[in-house]
């Protein structure tokens, strides 16, 4: 008699492990892609809050009509955002020495009790760094808070404003004070490096302020 064979059936392979790959890598990309997404929009938010820069107070905005007075007498008045962002920075609006101009005037703090007085000594030392630094905005800026010799201090190492001078120059002018328990370190890394004299990051604190000051003239 004949057997009749019995011919096994062929099992296809199992799909399952190169679907659960394929879903893998599906669901990879996916989260990647919606990490990129949400880092792209903390990023994009913090540069527009970065170009908005930081508010001015009531008390500073009060001074926009002021500080264009004083510089149109030379014709300077585009330069009237830099000085309210610098009073902002100086004082917040407060007191009778807005501009805190007092020491670059008669050697110390206290001798001008008129805002008026404040914001047109103030400008005018001001327009007098910025010739003395030949124009260069950010180095009569920090001269404003250091004083005229940091503008030779410049002109001496390359003639270009950086925040590595600002802290060389405030580390030796320190060193130099009869009595520096007397200054005030205004911030933590300035205590650090042993440069409590001024603000090594004057120029940095008055731009930020700028945005909003621009945006104040406008809407003037």
């Amino acid at each position: 008699m004949w057997r009749v064979r019995k011919v096994k059936k062929k099992h296809k392979r199992k799909q399952q492990p190169l679907f659960k790959a394929i879903g893998t890598v599906l669901l990879f990309g996916l989260g990647l892609f919606f990490l990129l997404f949400i880092l792209s929009v903390v990023v994009e938010r913090d540069s527009n809050e970065q170009q908005k820069g930081r508010v001015l107070s009531e008390d500073v905005l009060a001074y926009r009509d002021t500080i264009e007075q004083e510089l149109a007498k030379s014709d300077q008045e585009s330069l009237a955002p830099l000085v309210l962002s610098v009073i902002m920075q100086e004082s917040g609006g407060r007191g009778d020495d807005p501009m805190q101009a007092s020491e670059s005037k008669c050697g110390e703090v206290g001798c001008i009790e008129d805002p008026e007085e404040s914001v047109a000594y103030g400008i005018d030392h001001f327009l007098r760094m910025l010739e003395e630094a030949d124009g260069e905005e950010d180095v009569a800026i920090q001269a404003y808070n250091f004083g005229a010799g940091f503008i030779d201090f410049v002109k001496e190492n390359g003639g270009a404003f950086s925040e590595d001078l600002a802290v060389r120059f405030a580390q030796e002018q320190y060193k130099r004070v009869e009595n520096p328990e007397t200054y005030r370190c205004i911030r933590p890394e300035s205590e650090e490096l042993d440069a409590c004299y001024g603000d090594i990051h004057y120029v940095k604190a008055v731009y930020s302020y700028l945005p909003a000051a621009e945006e104040a003239y406008k809407e003037k």
